[in-house]
């Protein structure tokens, strides 16, 4: 029996078998099963080349296995589905027997690796599984023209069958070990995961174990920069040649999908692209870290050459990211609450004067250069809930002033804006105020520059957030400059039980003003700005001279001051100092 002239007796052909049989018996190791076939099958049919093709997640018959002429072929070579003579077999699910000049066979493809030209026999099994898939096929080359008998056909096909079982039970037992490392390497993930304190340490030690966990040859992740358009590279597996900052444009739809719509299903989430730039067929997978609809990151996972990720790699990457984005979210949460506490605290020794190497070194810490010239921000919404206004304006300033250090409250937001040469800020901050807080006060300092500056910055800005009630009827921005006299009397706290007639005096006025509706106090603010003329007071407060002249005497009344006789610039500040009062009730 065989390919050869000579034909074994039928008890040669059962000891065979039986090899056959103890051989891939022995182990459920796929390398050796498939040696061991070939080396069986080359010694029982006397053949001069033996190969092993096996069937791929595409259905390409991949070279798995062959005699020792060619097997640094093995993994290297491959043919499309229903290409050459074992695509074929695979295709039609049988047999092929070649007596002589196999070359010029049209199924044929011919190699010039296996040096194929001196081969003048062929046959051709294929290997069915038990559910009849076909796993592969074996292919036996030999240099002389044989004819084949029915029992050679026997022989190879019960051959056939006992060695698909045997690679059947190896890829079993193969993906089975497969399965139980990925599990092994999820739970070393998740435990590197869990124990991560910073990004730091959290990036690279994803990036170390996603590589052998998908089988890749890299891994980068990268995290989107605060404009929001650029991602920047924050660890990556060894050797990497990844860019250091990357546009989401040049990502693919895909992320922009999922930045945009939060949707984080797979198809949306993840992406296979391929990188041809290099000439290479080397598949990426693009997946967006995305907590609750937000864009974090991105990873990207590089695969082998000429290979293609699968469905359990798309789901296996899903499961990672999914795990990394809510960790990657946790520690950026815990670092802007550390971050929030020192710069609270940084604010407080700046405003209370503290020592400047305690300043200073809290300055570093949070990259804030006092040497720059910068404008202090308090702003407060006196009655509106903090959360309709307190977030939105911290995350508009920081959007309008790149650079700004801001702390946020339940009750203020405080900030140090750059100051930049354009001199601009109170029009920039009105912006902002309008659009994204319009029920927010704003006061802002003057031009502070060094540690030393800012005690005073912060007391002016406090000061102009107090004196905007005063200075204008409605919420908005007031630099300390604008607040005129008033920035004087601002400073002016009077004792505890300390009396003062003139404004004993006019708090009645204020009263009847609330009670009827009345503007009595602001008609007299007008009279003393003009300088006690009734005219220009009357064209001022578009009345009658005769109606300015009827609450003068109303005015008189209710206070008990003579308007003639009293000096206006007393009554004056005493009513400044009332207003201030009023608003800071």
């Amino acid at each position: 029996m065989g390919i050869d002239v000579h034909h074994p007796t039928p008890a040669a052909d059962r000891r065979f078998l039986q090899e056959v049989i103890r051989t891939v018996s022995s182990t459920l190791d796929l390398d050796r099963v498939l040696q061991a076939i070939v080396d069986l099958l080359t010694e029982a049919t006397q053949c001069h080349a033996c190969y092993v093709f096996l069937a791929d997640d595409r259905g390409q018959m991949v070279l798995s296995a062959c005699s020792e002429p060619y097997a640094a072929h093995v993994g290297v070579i491959a043919m499309a589905p229903g290409e050459g003579l074992a695509g074929w077999v695979a295709a039609h699910r049988e047999p092929v027997f070649i007596t002589q000049d196999a070359a010029s066979d049209p199924r044929m493809r011919v190699f010039e690796e296996f040096e194929e030209e001196k081969y003048q026999s062929v046959v051709s099994v294929p290997l069915l599984a038990k559910d009849s898939s076909v796993l592969g096929v074996v292919a036996l080359h030999a240099e002389a023209p044989h004819d084949y008998s029915q029992r050679d056909a026997e022989f190879l096909l019960t051959s056939a069958s006992l060695v698909a079982g045997a690679i059947e039970n190896a890829q079993l037992h193969r993906e089975t070990e497969r399965r139980v490392a990925t599990l092994e390497g999820l739970f070393a993930l998740a435990g590197a995961i869990s124990e991560a304190e910073t990004l730091e340490t959290l990036l690279p030690a994803v990036t170390l174990r996603v590589v052998p966990l998908l089988g890749v040859t890299g891994c980068e992740i990268y995290l989107l920069e605060a404009d929001g358009e650029r991602l920047r590279l924050r660890a990556a597996s060894p050797g990497s040649t990844a860019p250091r900052v990357i546009g989401l444009r040049d990502v693919g739809i895909a992320l922009a999908v999922s930045r945009t719509t939060g949707r984080d299903e797979r198809d949306a989430s993840l992406s296979d692209t391929v990188v041809s730039g290099d000439g290479s067929d080397a598949p990426v997978l693009h997946a967006p870290l995305v907590v609750s609809g937000e864009l974090l990151g991105l990873m990207v996972v590089r695969g082998r050459e000429g290979h293609r990720f699968r469905t359990e790699h798309r789901d296996l990457a899903t499961t990672v990211v999914s795990q990394t984005a809510v960790a990657v979210k946790k520690i950026q949460l815990l670092e802007r609450l550390s971050e929030r506490n020192l710069t609270k605290d940084f604010f407080d020794d700046l405003a209370g004067g503290a020592e400047p190497a305690v300043v200073e070194g809290r300055a570093r810490r949070l990259r804030c250069d006092l040497s720059q010239p910068r404008v202090v921000l308090w702003a407060g919404a006196p009655g509106a809930d903090a959360i309709d206004w307190a977030g939105p304006l911290e995350a508009s300033l920081a959007a309008a002033f790149r650079g700004a250090l801001i702390e946020r409250s339940d009750t203020h937001v405080r900030a140090l804006l750059p100051a930049g040469p354009a001199g601009d800020v109170p029009e920039r901050v009105r912006q902002v105020q309008l659009d994204a807080a319009p029920c927010a006060v704003i006061g802002l300092s003057s031009v502070c520059c060094g540690a030393a500056a800012f005690a005073t910055g912060f007391s002016e800005a406090l000061q102009a957030v107090r004196g905007a009630a005063v200075v204008r009827p409605t919420p908005g921005v007031v630099a300390y400059e604008e607040l005129g006299p008033y920035k004087y009397l601002l400073r002016l706290a009077p004792e505890p039980g300390q009396r003062d007639h003139h404004r004993d005096a006019l708090r009645p006025l204020l009263e009847y003003d609330a009670q009827h509706r009345s503007q009595l106090f602001r008609t007299l603010e007008e009279y003393l700005r003009q300088r006690g003329r009734v005219a220009s007071t009357a064209a001022a407060l578009y009345v009658h001279p005769n109606t300015l002249r009827q609450r003068l005497a109303r005015i008189e009344t209710i206070t008990g001051l003579d308007l003639e006789t009293e000096d206006s610039l007393t009554v004056e500040m005493a009513m400044k100092l009332l207003k201030l009062e009023a608003a800071g009730s």
